[in-house]
């Protein structure tokens, strides 16, 4: 199922960030993703609730964000780690599956 946490999301969670992460955080991480992508255009607080302004502050406190109101930038650690997470999570896999079967 799509953004759904499982043990490997939480295993590749635990080896870069040296801690688990919660439902919420994981569904953050495609915003997170959409706004760094195009400009941060449609990044705002106002689209956000506490928790995931807590989650922002988080990984800015462990060094892996920076955000202000009008932008967010990540590291290229944690971007890497974050597409290793979306692909995971949200992307389904068609290794082994032929163009004519789908």
């Amino acid at each position: 199922m799509r953004g759904i946490l499982t043990t490997e999301i939480q295993n590749k969670a635990n080896s870069f960030l040296k801690r688990e992460i919660s439902q919420k955080e994981l569904r953050l991480y495609p915003y997170i993703d959409y706004s760094i992508k195009n400009g941060c255009q449609g990044w705002s607080y106002s689209k956000m609730d506490e928790e995931e302004i807590k989650i922002l502050n988080r990984l800015y406190d462990e060094g892996y964000i920076i955000y202000s109101p009008e932008k967010i930038i990540v590291t290229r650690n944690f971007y890497d780690f974050m597409q290793d997470i979306l692909a995971i999570s949200y992307v389904e896999e068609f290794l082994g599956i032929k163009k004519q079967d789908i």
